[in-house]
């Protein structure tokens, strides 16, 4: 009998009735999925699958390549992380508006003391915790489970969660249903007792298949998905785990798209796609390639979507930046010139930041700051006057579009709904 893709499996939970009501107090079966171990996994891409494939990594691999506001410099990466970190963030009521993230970091830079309420502190340690543990993760000769523990670590830190955080779960969990027990969950992850031999799998998969780095992400993404291995941040670790795997073979060394956003937006479809990626046929059957090629060729139309995108963002800063010349007229290799290409990639400045952007003195990076002011690209932040902190509002604005243009599937928020929580659009006086 040839190896199986998974199987449901039967098992009985034994309420405790304390507290509970009579619904909630029900005993009585479940069935865990147990997936089957993919590191020896052979899979042949049909055609419309290669295309797929092949389509998502170019447009990834330009759009890491080329030079535009997005790849520059770090700040506007650091913001399509952001909007990464947060997907899980907004869902739990936590926001950060994108100006204010840069505004902290350039009061940082200063070395200034600000203050920040709870909910904006954990934001920003959701931010760095992913962008760190991504970027050790990356770099590690290996990628190991204790890597993905470590980012799961960092980013339940200063959470209830936290006692829990940064190891392999230790009870059964479950997506959906009632909140006491599995029974009538829309999926209940594998027994506890198997995920450590899935993980190691799942590690022995990524450092060691041979399929295209898009097609990895997207198998890698399902597996851990469906194992879903920790107590909490699952969703959170398992977009760490794409963007890893993507730096890690090269084809996004810079800036990953927020892929997970525009899966999040097509959430019916997502959910669906996952849960016909959990087969119980025979491994290398037609039905589990069928399953598998499917779930591959959605993710990798997924990674094109946001890359075109992000395309569309790069497109917009660029008018942005022809109205900022003609609006100014500055002096051609000006203070102010420089500075007018710069502010794309870093929206927020301090006089010292603009500084070492553009690589004249202090003075003549203030003159520059007046100039852009006085016609209205660049604004003094009024809650940090005296810290002469100045945004780009233009450059603000138009990621917040980007985001909320990742939450309808056309991209046109004007003639369609947003299908999740989004950043409301700035109401400037």
């Amino acid at each position: 009998m040839g190896t199986r893709m998974g199987t449901y499996e039967t098992a009985y939970w034994l309420t405790d009735t304390w507290g509970m009501t009579r619904r909630e107090s029900r005993s009585g079966a479940y069935h865990p999925y147990r997936p089957d171990c993919i590191s020896h996994l052979e899979l042949s891409l049909p055609s419309h699958a290669v295309s797929a494939v092949a389509c998502a990594e170019s447009a990834m691999r330009e759009l890491n390549s080329s030079p535009g506001p997005l790849t520059d410099t770090e700040p506007l990466a650091r913001l399509i992380l952001r909007a990464e970190a947060l997907a899980s963030s907004r869902i739990e009521g936590l926001e950060m508006p994108a100006g204010r993230l840069l505004e902290y970091e350039a009061l940082d830079e200063l070395g200034i003391p600000h203050r920040v309420d709870g909910t904006e502190a954990a934001v920003m340690g959701n931010i760095i915790a992913m962008r760190d543990g991504v970027d050790r993760a990356a770099e590690l000769p290996l990628l190991t489970v204790d890597a993905l523990c470590a980012i799961n670590a960092r980013l339940l830190e200063g959470t209830v969660a936290a006692p829990y955080a940064g190891r392999l779960r230790g009870e059964q969990n479950w997506i959906g249903g009632s909140r006491v027990s599995p029974l009538g969950a829309a999926y209940v992850p594998p027994r506890p007792e198997l995920v450590p031999e899935l993980m190691e799998d799942l590690m022995d998969f990524c450092n060691n298949t041979d399929l295209p780095a898009i097609a990895a992400a997207a198998i890698a993404h399902a597996q851990m998905e469906t194992i879903h291995p920790f107590a909490d941040g699952n969703g959170r670790t398992g977009r760490a785990l794409v963007h890893v795997i993507l730096r890690r073979r090269g084809v996004a060394p810079r800036v990953v798209p927020p892929i997970s956003l525009v899966l999040a937006t097509d959430r019916e479809r997502y959910i669906e796609r996952l849960a016909s990626y959990r087969t119980t046929t025979e491994l290398g059957s037609p039905e589990s390639n069928e399953a598998i090629v499917s779930w591959v060729t959605y993710f990798s139309d997924a990674c094109t979507i946001s890359c075109e995108r992000a395309r569309a963002f790069e497109e917009r800063i660029d008018d942005i930046r022809r109205n900022w010349r003609d609006a100014l007229r500055p002096r051609a290799n000006s203070a102010a010139d420089l500075l007018i290409d710069a502010l794309p990639s870093t929206p927020v400045v301090s006089v010292e930041s603009a500084a070492q952007l553009i690589g004249r003195s202090r003075e003549a990076a203030r003159n520059a700051i007046s100039s852009l002011v006085n016609v209205g690209i660049l604004h003094q932040s009024a809650k940090n006057r005296k810290s002469n902190i100045f945004a780009a509002r233009d450059v603000l604005d138009a990621f917040t579009s980007y985001e909320r243009a990742l939450a309808v599937p056309g991209g046109d928020t004007a003639s369609e709904k947003v299908a999740r929580h989004v950043p409301q659009r700035a109401q400037r006086r």
